[in-house]
């Protein structure tokens, strides 16, 4: 005899929450929905858990009952199990996600969800206000019994979700010993996946950082944050370097794309407005039919007074990194890190720092 299914499906539900969340990772701008914001940054765990699991599982198996807690013996095909459902599929990628809603292995243990239904006015509970909400927010989407209005409402659960993670501060595993290839190849794995220029311009300032602290060249790092214009930083570069007396000894542009001849004159005009002597060009490469202008402009430049430089990351690292010795490479993991939260860098990138150094 065939052993029935269990509903929602556990790997049905992992690969749409995946879908829906890559989509709102890429959002600009979302717009925030109140009530599921309150749900979601409620004091309580239960409701913090129930309001993404019960969306969750209605929305991988539109016949299940929104409101149930419980299923029974010989109970219709709505009721189902939403307490094992969150013990196997929401509790693991809550993880996964800096633990955003909590650290409970065991959400639906609290009283207020020991109960086939949830209640529309339930007694003698903490937060009575948010309990009535949350049932209220899901009796609504159980009324309704619509896919695209489920689909809405739980993407307006992850943007809330997603939020919460931009404000987490990200814990990193610092390794004790890392090799100057393993640094590379760290650095490289992790810029092989765009990220609009977030993770080049993290992992420049805190290569330069680095560079600061063990060459003695100069005493501070500054750094702009992704999207802002050149007017509203000030900035010579993406990147400053600045000695004790605060004079600029190096401007630094950052780019994770082959360099344009279009980004040379953009920096050229920024140097020069900001009387930069030192310009440094951290791309992978130029554009092939630019390459000769490119050189041909770095070349007049630098005869008008200005030394432009061209070097890629890994250049920057093997050089840079094998002259700190492993201190120094530590401490540029340990920068990365650093930037990457004191930025409030997208949650996707700091999460995959994070899983990389914990591969090392």
């Amino acid at each position: 005899m065939a052993k029935k299914s269990i509903s929602p499906n556990r790997e049905t539900a992992k690969l749409r929450l995946d879908e829906l969340w890559k989509e709102i990772s890429k959002e600009k701008n979302g717009k925030i929905d109140a009530e599921i914001n309150t749900l979601i940054t409620s004091s309580q765990v239960g409701i913090r858990f129930c309001i993404f699991t019960q969306l969750l599982g209605k929305y991988t198996d539109g016949n299940l009952d929104c409101l149930c807690l419980q299923k029974g013996k010989g109970e219709d095909d709505s009721s189902w199990d939403p307490r094992g459902f969150a013990s196997k599929v929401v509790v693991p990628w809550v993880a996964e996600n800096q633990s955003v809603l909590g650290t409970s292995a065991d959400p639906y243990v609290g009283k207020p969800l020991r109960k086939k239904r949830l209640e529309a006015s339930p007694e003698a509970v903490k937060g009575e206000e948010e309990w009535s909400l949350l049932y209220n927010v899901l009796n609504d989407v159980e009324k309704k019994n619509n896919p695209e209005f489920t689909k809405i409402r739980m993407l307006q659960t992850l943007r809330s979700i997603h939020r919460s993670l931009s404000n987490l501060t990200f814990e990193y595993n610092i390794p004790e010993r890392i090799s100057l290839q393993q640094t590379d190849t760290l650095v490289e794995k992790y810029l092989s996946e765009s990220s609009g220029g977030d993770r080049g311009l993290s992992v420049a300032a805190g290569l330069f950082e680095t560079f600061g602290k063990f060459f003695q060249i100069y005493s501070e790092v500054k750094r702009n944050v992704i999207n802002a214009s050149d007017k509203s930083t000030g900035l010579a570069g993406d990147i400053e370097c600045i000695d004790e007396k605060g004079v600029l000894k190096l401007a630094i542009e950052v780019k994770e794309r082959d360099l344009t001849l279009t980004d040379v004159r953009s920096a050229i005009a920024k140097a020069r407005r900001a009387s930069a002597r030192e310009v440094l060009l951290n791309t992978p490469g130029s554009t092939e039919n630019e390459k000769i202008q490119i050189e041909d402009l770095i070349s007049r430049t630098w005869a008008s007074g200005t030394n432009i430089y061209q070097f890629t990351i890994h250049d920057l690292i093997v050089v840079g990194l094998f002259l700190t010795g492993e201190n120094g490479r530590i401490d540029f993991v340990k920068n990365v890190g650093d930037q990457l939260n004191r930025y409030n860098t997208q949650p996707n990138n700091r999460k995959r720092w994070k899983e990389l150094l914990e591969e090392i």
